[in-house]
């Protein structure tokens, strides 16, 4: 029981950190945690994988929440 409470609060506390950490960046564009989630997974060779598993679909939801804010904007990681 304890071992799953921590795992969820493990998971509830990294997910969607990529999409809200790059938002405080002056740079934002479209599903910007995604991108950055797989430009992270491509420079990687594999360590953080697990990690970015986790977060990737968190970052799509919070993405996809703040694209008509961030749509009209491009960019390229």
């Amino acid at each position: 029981m304890v071992r799953s409470l921590v795992l969820l609060v493990l998971v509830l506390s990294i997910s969607g950190c990529t999409a809200l950490l790059v938002r405080t960046v002056p740079q934002t564009c479209p599903y910007i945690g995604v991108r950055m989630d797989w430009a992270l997974a491509k420079a990687n060779n594999g360590i953080l994988w697990p990690f970015l598993a986790l977060d990737a679909p968190f970052s799509a939801v919070v993405d996809t929440v703040m694209f008509p804010f961030e749509y009209q904007y491009s960019c390229s990681l």
